[in-house]
């Protein structure tokens, strides 16, 4: 008998878990944070990392920071849910840091290229598992990422708002580039009203697939 797609993912999250892959990585983290959502996922939502102060200390993917409770209002404010439309994730599942001189370690602002090669087997895993229609990209970095890995598109890009939005498509899935939350709260480099406005339009064009 085939194994279910919960199944998968919890065998998956169990080698996450204890992955020792980035070695770098295994001596600085708290926790790594597989993926969590519905096992038979319409969209998969990817950030670059857990955050410090948030999902690394919960172990739980967007908890515990203003990025990730963002990203969970905007889903229980429209038409999707995690149980059954929504699997979160990330790029990499370890919160990427730096050596310091005594001991002390350094957040990166983003992981590393071996990070996201190490990790990259993972998100594949993730995506044959629970076989989304749609992968929304948080970020520049991670969307340039996924378009280079997913749909050879060797362009990178600078600015989030030339793709912000724009459907790529491959045979398997499409790609939405989306703003990242931080890019809201932080950089306000989009309105609040705006990215929740954009994310509910994806939620009805997602709740008719």
């Amino acid at each position: 008998m085939p194994i279910s797609s919960k199944k998968s993912l919890d065998k998956l999250s169990e080698e996450v878990i204890h992955c020792k892959r980035c070695l770098d990585l295994v001596k600085t983290r708290l926790n790594p944070v597989p993926g969590k959502g519905a096992p038979n996922a319409k969209i998969i939502i990817v950030k670059s990392h857990p955050s410090s102060d948030g999902a690394e200390k919960t172990g739980k993917p967007f908890t515990g920071d203003m990025s990730g409770e963002l990203i969970r209002e905007l889903i229980k404010d429209s038409a999707l849910s995690l149980n059954t439309d929504i699997y979160l994730t990330y790029l990499t599942k370890c919160t990427p840091r730096k050596a310091l001189d005594g001991g002390k370690t350094s957040e990166l602002k983003k992981p590393l290229l071996k990070h996201v090669n190490n990790c990259t087997s993972f998100l594949n895993e993730e995506i044959s598992i629970t076989t989304p229609h749609m992968i929304m990209s948080l970020g520049i970095d991670v969307s340039n990422i996924l378009l280079n890995k997913f749909f050879s598109v060797d362009k990178k890009y600078r600015k989030m708002d030339k793709i912000h939005m724009k459907i790529f498509e491959n045979p398997s899935f499409k790609l939405v580039p989306f703003f990242a939350p931080e890019d809201v709260y932080i950089d306000k480099i989009i309105a609040e009203d705006k990215y929740k406005e954009d994310f509910n339009s994806l939620a009805k064009l997602l709740s008719v697939i």
